[in-house]
């Protein structure tokens, strides 16, 4: 048991050696001391009084050297979570999971969303907090194993951002993340809208919001344009009463249920900062940016290989004009607007096929189809 525990604890291991040689430095200096020799005087009663001194000085000093060896480890740890660790353009591994008891139910485990997020493209800043925020988990989940105090911290975040930029995706991910620590049992994600909370007549409202937060309980609530709950203005909307219900359900189930409430940056900050209730509950935002044109040129290439087909060589020369000229639209949807793309390049290809059915390999897009289908998407979905 000892060698099991000095094997767990190098700390202890060399304290407790360099107390024992400590000791016997002592005891042979205060038996030294005196006229008789060496050999007598370790003997002698006299030293008693003088070795258990030497003794007492030694050991605290031992015991104060291992308190400030173990507040210095802890303080590592600490400054490591607060500094957030560096990342790597396309790398989230650096931190590995240590999960939990395997979770029961079927799906993946923290480690593989781990890696299926750090496969996506870009997204650099989310990754940088979302690595940050496995850190902070992990430290919490350190310091309760060895028995140290961990202070409550508010888990519920804002996602900001334009849609098609993979929020959804993120908050499936930290769902999978907080079930493989332990924090959450299931960390299912539950989707939401306003109109899955507010009802249009008197006591409608109150009974709805209890059942989504009932079906989202022991995982992830993700309410999208959440700042539509509120709207300005107008009177006798029951969007209120949906926020008052679902704040009292987040303080009486603070430990089974994380609410991610997504939207555009300047509505949600509105949205957030007209509600003291939620301005208090929601302390942690994640800045989603939106995707460049080389970002979603290499979406492109993915979603069409994902499908079984093939870009022609240098369809960038066609797709970058066309997402430079609309990513400023009102409707313009990111990675939603390049999967619009390749379905037109698709419809393209059969029109084709249709006309000449020898035309060419059922697995290959064409430069003719990629321009095909610009030309109908001139107004992005």
């Amino acid at each position: 048991m000892l060698k099991s525990f000095f094997a767990k604890s190098p700390t202890a291991s060399l304290v407790l050696a360099t107390t024992i040689a400590s000791l016997l430095s002592a005891w042979i200096i205060a038996a030294s001391s005196g006229g008789m020799g060496l050999i007598g005087r370790l003997a002698s009663l006299e030293a008693l009084p003088r070795i258990a001194g030497a003794a007492a000085i030694v050991i605290a000093g031992a015991l104060v050297t291992y308190a400030m060896l173990r507040l210095a480890r802890v303080s590592a740890n600490v400054a490591l979570t607060a500094a957030g660790p560096a990342i790597e353009p396309g790398q989230l591994r650096l931190l590995k999971i240590v999960e939990a008891p395997p979770p029961a139910q079927e799906g993946r485990t923290a480690q593989q969303a781990i890696d299926d997020l750090d496969a996506m493209v870009g997204l650099m800043p989310v990754k940088s907090e979302v690595n940050t925020l496995i850190a902070r988990l992990q430290i919490e989940h350190r310091r309760r194993a060895e028995g140290m105090k961990v202070s409550p911290v508010s888990q519920h975040m804002v996602f900001t951002g334009p849609p098609g930029v993979g929020k959804t995706e993120v908050a499936r991910v930290i769902g999978d993340i907080f079930r493989g620590l332990g924090v959450l049992k299931r960390g299912h994600l539950v989707e939401t809208q306003r109109s899955d909370f507010v009802g249009q007549y008197i006591g409608q409202t109150a009974p709805r919001t209890l059942e989504v937060c009932n079906r989202a309980l022991d995982g992830i609530l993700f309410i999208d344009e959440a700042y539509s709950l509120v709207k300005e203005g107008v009177s006798g909307d029951f969007g209120g009463e949906a926020i008052d219900a679902l704040l009292k359900f987040m303080e009486d189930h603070r430990d089974r249920l994380i609410v991610i409430v997504a939207g555009y940056p300047d509505r949600m900050r509105k949205f957030i900062e007209a509600n003291e209730g939620l301005a208090s509950r929601f302390s942690k935002t994640i800045n989603f940016p939106a995707y460049t044109a080389a970002d979603l040129c290499e979406i492109l290439s993915r979603m069409a290989k994902s499908q079984g087909f093939s870009l022609p060589v240098g369809f960038e020369s066609k797709v970058v004009p066309w997402i430079e000229s609309n990513k400023s639209a009102p409707g313009w949807g990111n990675a939603r607007a390049v999967r619009s793309l390749l379905e037109k390049m698709r419809e393209a290809q059969a029109v084709r096929h249709a006309r000449d059915p020898s035309a060419g390999a059922l697995d290959t897009l064409t430069m003719a189809d990629v321009e095909a289908a610009v030309k109908m998407a001139e107004t992005p979905l």
